[in-house]
């Protein structure tokens, strides 16, 4: 039991930890409650203590959809939402005034209304013309005269155009939401990723001996950041738009350096890099399932040299003769000829690719470090990262070079399409090349102090 509630106070101590920092989700979360309240509690207090409106209700509703994640959205969506519901309560006036308040009015109500919640002005707020409109067709049927079904109708756009006003003077007046910081956030998000993916695949390919089982893992891991890239590029709007019309007098002077160009221009490198690493984890894989098919040209190459007659388990296969896998040298091609004699050395496929993924590998290290730096991006300290990411570009770029002097000397064909060397070599310029621009743009970036308004 002591435990338990050791437990639960630890919880708590964390979570009030983040509430101390300010860009903690936490605390941006608890503020946006906080601010909710605000907005539905006035907007209340104004629409049944005040105005003594039949259907108070309205207006607390509509404070709280109005306080938004920016102030720009705050406001533009006020607007449509307000233009939503004058519409869908215009429709109910024109044909539940005209025709009665019986079934086939209410079908006629349904109808236009649905169609004009179609409009693309209106946005995410079009749902909003039927049920303002199915509102007033309730206000109305419950009205006895013509007077106070015109009041009733008007006293639902007052009291939205009243808690719409509330929402976003509470979000614009108390704390108005800045997000520039979560474009910082999606980049981080987006080389950790890659980080830890090329850092669980270099000791293998150091090992020169990946199996089938691990290149799947890393393509289908590969093959998974879709999602993340979505919320990077979302947050990176989120910030560019978190800055218009934000009444913060600091709010654009906060950003020392890095411009939201600077941001999107490093965000996209590392999702082409994502790419490129994808393609890679492919074409690691590929080899194995080239070397499962039975029909492959591979293949029957390797039935073409069994001289002896047999049918393959001599071990130039990978196995032991009784078709386990070597334990020292994975399976498939993929077995390192310096750490097995026999068979394997005399396996006329490629048999420096071991050695050449070893090279591979320290390239691939090389993106780690220069990603692990990314990762931990912060512009208060841009000058010392860009840095150390023009060192880590330099540095790798080197490795690169040393992959192309590894294939010029043991003759390796870059053009065969059945060999894994010419895609390896081309994803690791491609590589190269955005880890370099990306060191540019940053330290073009914390050489030039960002610009108002950019």
């Amino acid at each position: 039991m002591g435990t338990r509630v050791r437990e639960k106070w630890e919880r708590v101590a964390e979570w009030g930890g983040r509430l101390r920092h300010p860009e903690s989700g936490a605390r941006r979360s608890l503020l946006l409650i906080l601010k909710s309240a605000l907005a539905a509690t006035v907007s209340w207090f104004i629409s049944y203590e005040l105005i003594d409106a039949t259907s108070p209700a309205f207006a607390p509703f509509s404070a709280v959809l109005m306080v938004q994640v920016t102030v720009y959205q705050s406001v533009i969506q006020s607007l449509r939402y307000v233009g939503a519901v004058a519409a869908g309560v215009a429709v109910q006036a024109v044909l539940g005034l005209s025709a009665g308040p019986d079934l086939i009015s209410f079908a006629l109500v349904a109808l236009a209304a649905l169609v004009i919640s179609r409009w693309r002005v209106l946005g995410h707020q079009g749902p909003q013309v039927a049920t303002a409109a199915f509102f007033a067709f309730a206000t109305y049927t419950s009205a006895t005269s013509n007077s106070d079904q015109v009041r009733e109708l008007g006293q639902i756009v007052l009291l939205v155009l009243i808690g719409s006003a509330v929402g976003v003077a509470v979000n614009v007046l108390i704390a108005p939401p800045l997000r520039y910081r979560s474009a910082e956030y999606g980049i981080r998000a987006l080389a950790q990723e890659i980080h830890d993916l090329l850092d669980a695949m270099t000791p293998e390919l150091g090992e020169g001996a990946p199996d089938a089982d691990t290149t799947k893992g890393w393509r289908d891991r590969a093959s998974r950041t879709g999602s993340l890239i979505t919320q990077s590029r979302e947050g990176l709007r989120t910030a560019r738009e978190s800055l218009r019309l934000n009444p913060r007098p600091w709010a654009r002077r906060r950003r020392r350096h890095l411009t939201f160009q600077a941001y999107e221009q490093t965000m996209e490198a590392l999702v082409r890099m994502i790419s490129q690493v994808a393609a890679i984890t492919r074409t690691l894989d590929q080899r194995h399932r080239e070397d499962e098919d039975p029909d492959s040209d591979t293949d029957t190459s390797e039935d073409t040299e069994d001289s002896d007659g047999s049918d393959g388990s001599d071990g130039s296969d990978g196995s032991d003769g009784s078709g386990a896998p070597r334990e020292s040298g994975g399976s498939g091609d993929f077995g390192d000829p310096e750490a097995s004699r026999g068979p394997v050395a005399e396996d006329p496929r490629d048999p420096e690719y071991a050695p050449f993924l070893r090279g591979y590998s320290t390239f691939l290290s090389s993106v780690a470090d220069f990603t692990e730096v990314l990762a931990t991006l912060d512009e208060d300290h841009l000058r010392e990262q860009a840095d150390r990411l023009g060192e880590a570009a330099g540095h790798l770029e080197e490795c690169r070079r040393e992959i192309a002097r590894t294939t010029d000397d043991h003759g390796l064909s870059l053009t065969d399409p059945t060999e894994p060397y010419g895609v390896l070599v081309v994803e690791a310029t491609r590589l190269s090349e955005e880890c370099r621009y990306t060191a540019e743009v940053l330290s073009h970036s914390a050489d030039e102090p960002a610009a108002e308004g950019r």
